[in-house]
């Protein structure tokens, strides 16, 4: 298994002896009725720090990995309009996934797509990972949701089948925070019960003082979690409202969008006609 955010930002070599650096890996692009793995958009550097490049459009079988660096295979079919042409994508149907929203079967928001898992000998998805916002990730970590649990891409949004439950989170901060507290109040429990008479007898001489401590510190300690409360929801509010703001450059159905895509989109139309002709 393979994650789609993988190649995010790495180098992308080609040409004959697989050695010219074309540019670094932009977003991985899908097929929009089995949401498979269809290649990668390669975001080329601007001309002398000026002139902007058009973005090109590696197919999924057409790479392998060396040193950390994506080679892509030096054929004509491998790059392109001739690429997508051979692998039967229809670019103006391709779906860009990260960062799209995923709803329920209601309309009800569950999160935004991370990354897409696929098998790389079939590029094939497997499951999705999704986060509720950029605070939500680091907090609780992603949300995976096989692909059968997919009905369908409508309306800039992928829409769950009825009666999908979705699985808890894992991997945040959260999650670890919570391991840790596991393992320190196992220990708390244990130096309690084999020190249990000496520590009763100090807790029945400081009763007083341990009660006044005691009120003096839950004071403390609730406005430190009204505080806490108040600032991370505020944060993930942020957060929201960026996912929402870049969502505009991935998420997207490639037909439908203007500016970087646009290059690419004429030079497939082009070459569609030339081919028909």
């Amino acid at each position: 298994m393979r994650s789609s955010a993988e190649l995010n930002g790495v180098r992308v070599l080609g040409g004959k002896h697989g050695t010219r650096r074309i540019g670094k890996v932009l977003r991985a692009i899908f097929y929009p009725d089995d949401f498979r793995l269809a290649g990668f958009l390669v975001k080329r550097p601007d001309l002398l720090w000026l002139f902007k490049r058009h973005d090109r459009f590696f197919a999924w079988d057409s790479y392998g990995m060396a040193d950390g660096r994506v080679v892509v295979m030096h054929a004509a079919d491998s790059w392109d309009s001739k690429a997508c042409a051979r692998i039967g994508l229809d670019w103006d149907q391709a779906l860009i996934l990260q960062g799209m929203a995923v709803v329920d079967s209601h309309g009800e928001k569950i999160g935004r797509i991370d990354a897409v898992e696929f098998d790389p000998a079939t590029g094939r998805a497997l499951t999705f990972l999704l986060s509720t916002s950029l605070g939500a990730k680091a907090l609780i970590g992603q949300i995976s949701v096989p692909v059968e649990d997919i009905l369908c891409y409508k309306d800039y949004t992928i829409v769950l089948r009825p009666g999908v439950e979705i699985a808890d989170s894992e991997g945040g901060l959260a999650a670890k925070a919570g391991e840790q507290a596991a393992i320190v109040g196992n220990i708390v429990k244990t130096q309690t019960e084999a020190a249990g008479v000496a520590i009763g007898e100090l807790v029945d001489k400081a009763d007083k003082g341990a009660q006044k401590l005691g009120y003096e510190t839950g004071k403390v300690i609730s406005s430190a979690r009204y505080k806490i409360k108040t600032r991370s929801k505020q944060a993930a509010n942020d957060a929201d409202n960026l996912v929402n703001k870049g969502s505009k450059a991935f998420g997207r159905q490639i037909g439908k969008t203007k500016g970087m895509f646009k290059a690419f989109q004429d030079e497939y139309d082009k070459a569609s006609k030339d081919k028909a002709h």
